[in-house]
C-alpha cells in the first residue's frame, strides 16, 4: 500500500464512522510547510482563518494528525492549526542528535506562533493545546512568554507522571520500530489499544508510518537518541524525572493565563490526583477527566474531548 495510492478523505470518513462521530462535514486539512530557524516544518491548516486560532501540539511519537477526528468537530468554530514537531511526522529532524530537543521545541513553538500571526494578520492565537510531550512544551512556552497567549489546554500530562505508563508506550514503539508490512503495525496497534476502532487506528497509522527503501515500514520519528536513552541506568532515569518535575512545577506556578487540564480517565501516564493538584496550583487552573479515554484522549474519545475543549474556550471572556 503506497502512500500515493491512499485516499485520505475516505479513510478519515471511515475512522469518523467507526468512532460514531457525526461531524458537519468530512474535510481533509491543508498540508503546509514553513522554515523556522533553518529547519523545515510541516503543519496542517483546517481552514476558517476568520475564526479564533487554536494551535495544536501533539505528543511524543505522534503526528499532527492525532487531532483529526476532534478537529472535524471543532473546525467550524475555530481556526485549527496543528504542527508536526521537530523529529516527528513530516517535519525535519534536529541536525545534531546529541542536542536536547525540549528547549528547541519551545523555541519552535515561539517561532511558529509568530509565523501564524504574520500569515493571518489580526489572528492572534486564542489558545495553545498540547498533549503529553506537546503539553510539556506548551507549559514551558507559556511560562516563558506570559503575554503571548489567552489560554492553554494541557492533555494528559502534569508535573508528576507515572513512569510505568511512559515506559509501556516507549516499549511498544521500540518493539515495533520496523516491521515487514503495514498490516503488521495495525495488528500490533489493535492489541495495544483494543478499545480504539481498528478503522481509526488504521487512519492514524497511515500518517504515522513511512515505507523504507527496502519495502518495510517504520515510524515517522527521529529515533537516533533512543539507544542512548535505553543505556541510561535506573538512577539516571530517576534523576532526570525529578529534574523534569521541578521544571514543570515551576512552569505551572508561573503561568497566569487560564489553563484547562484534560485527563484521560483510564490513563496509565498521569493520575487524576496529579492533574487536580496541578490545576489547583495555577493562577487560573481548571480540569476535567474524560471517562473511557486512555492517554491519547483526543483519539480515544474525540467527541467528549471536543466538547470539553469547546466548553472551556467558549467560557473565556472577550
Amino acid at each position: 500500500m503506497a502512500r500515493a495510492d491512499t485516499d485520505y478523505r475516505n479513510a478519515l470518513a471511515e475512522a469518523a464512522q467507526a468512532a460514531a462521530l457525526d461531524p458537519p462535514a468530512i474535510v481533509v486539512p491543508e498540508d503546509r510547510e514553513v522554515t523556522l530557524g533553518g529547519l523545515r516544518f510541516h503543519y496542517l491548516d483546517w481552514g476558517n482563518p476568520d475564526r479564533p486560532t487554536v494551535v495544536l501540539l501533539h505528543g511524543g511519537g505522534q503526528t499532527a494528525h492525532t487531532w483529526d477526528l476532534a478537529a472535524l468537530l471543532l473546525r467550524e468554530r475555530y481556526h485549527l492549526v496543528a504542527l508536526d514537531q521537530r523529529g516527528h511526522g513530516d517535519s525535519a529532524w534536529t541536525p545534531d542528535p546529541e542536542q536536547e530537543t525540549a528547549p528547541l521545541m519551545v523555541d519552535d513553538t515561539r517561532a511558529f506562533l509568530a509565523h501564524i500571526e504574520s500569515e493571518y494578520p489580526g489572528s492572534s492565537p486564542l489558545a495553545l493545546v498540547g498533549m503529553s510531550m506537546g503539553g510539556g512544551v506548551a507549559l514551558r512556552y507559556a511560562a516563558e512568554n506570559p503575554p503571548a497567549l489567552r489560554a492553554l489546554v494541557i492533555v494528559d500530562v502534569a508535573p508528576e507522571t507515572i513512569p510505568r505508563g511512559g515506559e509501556e508506550m516507549r516499549r511498544f514503539r521500540r518493539d515495533t520500530e520496523t516491521l515487514d508490512r503495514f498490516e503488521d503495525f495495525l495488528e500490533r496497534a489493535v492489541r495495544f489499544n483494543p478499545t480504539r476502532p481498528p478503522a481509526h487506528l488504521r487512519y492514524s497509522l497511515l500518517h504515522a508510518l513511512r515505507e523504507t527503501d527496502d519495502g518495510r515500514w517504520t515510524w515517522k520519528r527521529d529515533a537516533r537518541r533512543q539507544e542512548d536513552d535505553e543505556d541510561e541506568d535506573d538512577a539516571a532515569r530517576e534523576d532526570a524525572r525529578h529534574v523534569r518535575e521541578r521544571e514543570m512545577w515551576a512552569a505551572v506556578r508561573a503561568i497566569r493565563v487560564p489553563t484547562f487540564f484534560v485527563h484521560g480517565g483510564e490513563s496509565a501516564v498521569v493520575t487524576r490526583d496529579a492533574v487536580r493538584r496541578a490545576a489547583e496550583a495555577m493562577h487560573d487552573g481548571r480540569w476535567t477527566s474524560v471517562e473511557g479515554a486512555s492517554h491519547t484522549v483526543q483519539g480515544d474519545r474525540p467527541a467528549e474531548f471536543a466538547r470539553a475543549v469547546d466548553g472551556f474556550l467558549s467560557s473565556l471572556s472577550g
